[in-house]
């Protein structure tokens, strides 16, 4: 990944606090994301049926008719009543034009296994609200219970979208107000003095595309925080992006019929996943690990 990134100065609204990442470097392709494919009907999802066990919650079946490469970014909501149960995307995923792969997958909603007859499919407005733990499915569901009695949400089936909808206006006010420059191709999102994530795309019209998502993944845990004033410049992002570079990196092979290059990459207070193709960066997601969010002064020996 490019750790070269220009940023922006802090923008606030309550205590979300966002920097915009930009590039010099030449833009990648487009890639056509999964709600375009769903809305133009050029991409199809399915569950996989196994003889002897009927249901399989971790894997989906997705079909990108497109001329296009598909991209399904790590923490997307799958939702809708075509598939037994609303999931999230474990991994970040290419899937090339006119082509066929298994993609992994978390269920997001417990107490849902069955179809309905509407035969709706669609991505949800947000993405999964704690997207370092994807893979690991029993703290998915530990953390929908938990931030649903949080906020006192009502869900029947346990579903992480309903908590979302709940507070549409909310996070509506909060995601409307951070606007990125053309250039831009990333955002880091923090609250509290705490860099949360960050994720950085090919491209502006894939940040355009995720933005609003990114941020309502964070927001949605902060309504019961104090707002007050943000002291995270610039240089703690270069710090951030620094933990990155040196971090330790292990490469993973990509599921077949799927392409490029994923990296995961691991530190004391931070970890992720680059993946590439093209030898161009197509996203980058980074995020401070659950027990020692990260702070400026929790790292001391960065070059």
């Amino acid at each position: 990944m490019n750790y070269n990134l220009k940023i922006s100065g802090p923008q606030q609204k309550n205590n979300i606090v966002v920097f915009f990442l930009s590039s010099d470097e030449k833009k990648g392709d487009n890639y056509l994301s999964l709600s375009e494919g769903l809305e133009k009907n050029l991409v199809s999802i399915s569950e996989i049926e196994k003889k002897g066990f009927i249901f399989n919650f971790l894997n989906l079946k997705v079909t990108n008719n497109s001329l296009q490469n598909l991209i399904l970014v790590s923490g997307e909501l799958i939702t809708g009543f075509k598939i037994k149960q609303d999931r999230v995307v474990a991994t970040t995923t290419i899937i090339p034009s006119q082509s066929s792969a298994i993609v992994g997958v978390n269920c997001c909603e417990k107490s849902r296994w069955s179809p309905l007859q509407d035969n709706t499919i669609s991505t949800s407005n947000s993405l999964f609200f704690s997207r370092q733990n994807l893979g690991r499915q029993y703290k998915i569901w530990n953390e929908i219970k938990d931030l649903s009695n949080n906020l006192n949400v009502k869900t029947f089936t346990f579903s992480a979208e309903d908590i979302y909808k709940k507070k549409e206006q909310s996070l509506k006010e909060i995601e409307n107000f951070f606007k990125p420059s053309p250039e831009d191709i990333g955002v880091v999102v923090a609250t509290n003095n705490q860099i949360k994530t960050l994720d950085v795309f090919s491209n502006h019209h894939m940040l355009q595309i995720y933005l609003k998502k990114i941020i309502r993944s964070v927001a949605i845990n902060n309504f019961k925080k104090i707002n007050h004033k943000s002291y995270l410049n610039s240089k703690d992002v270069h710090k951030f992006l620094r933990l990155i570079h040196h971090s330790k990196k292990r490469e993973f092979k990509v599921t077949e019929g799927t392409c490029g290059k994923k990296i995961h990459f691991n530190r004391e207070t931070i970890k992720g996943t680059t993946i590439y193709l093209n030898n161009q960066v197509i996203h980058c997601s980074a995020f401070a690990k659950d027990f020692l969010a990260y702070r400026p002064e929790n790292e001391y020996n960065v070059a």
